[in-house]
């Protein structure tokens, strides 16, 4: 192994281990905000509190041009050549674009508000918009932030503001405003509240870390490249911000305000398969633009993060496909069951779609931005059409059908075009390993759901003996490479003791 490849695999290790403990952390906070909500509110005024989230949301991905997506692109590349004036400039135009524009957009949806209410015919969306449209300009400024940690590679700020700050921040101030009598408001003010509070902390982390900001004088960037690269993805970001909410338009439409409600749960509860997957791609993106004309280490890191990604997801897959009503009943009240089956199709998409690698981000990396708009052009469409085709004849259950195949294809797609244009392949032997190792566990899985009395029992335990038998299996079939070896091994120092090594690989020549 190269010393380049050495120390990349180590980065997006190392890195990537503090954005998944992130991830975690922010999903739990998040699920808390979440089981709050569903329990301090009605199904119908959380599903109302939902499809105004999506509508600001959408307009957000749109209004602020989705221009930050080029900060982790650039950046990178100048830091790399010690160019801190063109690293402050690109931060500087980026900010005040995305900023401008986002407020533009935050005076259309107040002025349209009662036009969207009748659309869905819920006149309480018109006044929930009135205080919700604080949020796409917050939101721009955050996403600007995250983007900005992702360049420097320092990952522990984007922990503490999106995975830490903001969800506690949002729970918090949820309770105390819903317990004051605020009502479905109470759920706006905790949202707005702990967003603020992370874009206030986010922005003295920045200042602080990057002293070049207020050190260093602006040098003149090219506008034109600029805006060349994030053209393609601000159209990318204004359709991509309908996977999800385009869901709830549909359900909303044809269906209830309950149904998008009981429809939310399952989505979010699925969409943790990407943890593992949302921690390797900020740290994976500025690794790739900074090493775009190295197929062969792109390839050696493409394989092996895709490899991660499928090893450490596919146990929490099959957990919740094994037991779906016990999860939403515990984690959401049992009304909340009739969500199941929409769960299930849910997990199986974003399972093969995280098993496809961070291919997106090796196409934004490689600077490919006109793929990325195709492929999320092929996502939306095949999502959309799906859920007209599936919702009004499977209720719920259509639009988990929908999304998940969506995301299959869209997955499937990003890989083809990377082997048309670089002969790289997310494929290994040690891949179909990770793969087969699963089956047992399968068995192991269906065995405790069976036998195990008691919904809280076998929540603790189904995950327990899955994941066991699956990493067992694993080092069994010695499916674990040198590269791991190597991280466990770096783990292991900092620990004192080879526990990793113990636990996952040992004599694994």
């Amino acid at each position: 192994m190269s010393d380049d490849s050495d120390s990349g695999i180590f980065t997006l290790a190392t890195q990537g281990s503090i954005t998944f403990v992130g991830n975690v952390l922010g999903k739990a906070l998040g699920f808390a905000f979440v089981v709050v909500a569903t329990r301090l509110v009605t199904p119908s005024e959380y599903g109302i509190f939902t499809l105004g989230l999506s509508i600001v949301m959408f307009v957000q991905g749109f209004a602020s041009l989705n221009i930050y997506r080029s900060v982790d692109y650039f950046v990178p590349q100048f830091l790399s050549n010690s160019n801190y004036g063109q690293a402050k400039k690109t931060l500087q135009n980026v900010f005040l674009i995305g900023i401008f524009a986002s407020v533009l957009g935050a005076g259309v949806v107040f002025l349209a508000r009662e036009q969207i209410a009748t659309m869905f015919n819920e006149p309480r969306i018109a006044t929930i918009l009135t205080f919700f449209i604080l949020l796409i300009p917050l939101q721009t400024v955050f996403r600007t932030l995250l983007a900005s940690f992702n360049s420097l590679k320092k990952m522990k700020y984007r922990v503490i503001i999106r995975d830490l700050l903001n969800p506690l921040g949002r729970t918090i101030g949820a309770i105390l405003l819903v317990s004051a009598g605020a009502g479905l408001f109470g759920l706006i003010g905790g949202y707005l509240l702990g967003l603020a509070i992370a874009v206030a902390c986010g922005i003295g982390f920045l200042v602080y870390e990057a002293d070049w900001i207020q050190t260093e004088e602006s040098d003149s960037i090219s506008n034109r490249s600029l805006l060349s690269y994030s053209l393609p993805l601000v159209l990318a970001g204004v359709i991509y911000s309908l996977v999800g909410q385009i869901d709830y338009f549909v359900i909303g439409y044809f269906l209830s305000s309950a149904d998008v409600g009981y429809y939310r749960v399952s989505y979010l509860l699925a969409a943790n398969l990407l943890i593992v997957l949302s921690a390797v791609t900020p740290v994976f993106k500025p690794m790739v633009a900074e090493n775009q004309f190295n197929t062969p280490l792109l390839e050696i890191r493409y394989q092996l993060a895709t490899r991660w990604v499928t090893m450490f997801t596919l146990p929490v897959a099959i957990t919740l496909i094994l037991a779906p009503d016990i999860y939403l009943s515990l984690l959401f009240t049992d009304e909340y069951v009739v969500a199941s089956t929409a769960l299930v199709a849910l997990v199986v998409g974003f399972l093969l779609n995280a098993a496809f690698g961070p291919e997106g981000m090796i196409l934004e990396g490689l600077g490919h931005t006109r793929l990325t708009l195709f492929n999320t052009l092929v996502l939306v469409t095949v999502n959309g059409g799906l859920d007209v085709f599936f919702i009004p004849r499977f209720g719920i259950l259509g639009a988990g059908i929908a999304t998940g195949s969506a995301l299959t294809v869209a997955g499937l797609v990003g890989v083809v075009e990377i082997y048309l244009l670089r002969s790289i392949t997310p494929l290994s032997p040690r891949l179909l390993k990770v793969w087969l190792a699963i089956v047992p566990s399968i068995v192991v899985g269906r065995l405790v759901v069976f036998f195990m009395s008691g919904d809280l029992l076998t929540a603790v335990l189904l995950p327990l003996f899955v994941a066991s038998n699956y990493f067992l299996v694993l080092r069994v079939a010695r499916g674990f490479s040198d590269d791991d070896r190597e991280i466990a091994s770096r783990i292991d120092d900092r620990l004192g003791f080879p526990l990793v090594q113990f636990f996952l690989m040992p004599n694994n020549r």
